[in-house]
């Protein structure tokens, strides 16, 4: 596999990467990263509304 990533680097331009084709599987996998960071800071970010909020009203136990 390492090798075909690195197979087209020779035939590449300067300064690229030597991706030059765009296949279904690296579209498909920068979308599922982009999903996967968009999903993480919004758990982040409810989680860290929800702790303000529960040292606002003063009630620090966990509620289910």
């Amino acid at each position: 596999m390492v090798a075909f990533l690195f197979a087209d680097t020779a035939t590449a331009s300067p300064g690229g990467l030597g991706f030059t084709t765009l296949t279904l599987g690296n579209v498909l996998a920068v979308v599922a990263t982009g999903l996967l960071v968009f999903v993480s800071a919004g758990v982040i970010y409810l989680s860290t509304v929800e702790w303000r909020d529960r040292r606002r009203r003063g009630n620090p136990s966990v509620r289910s």
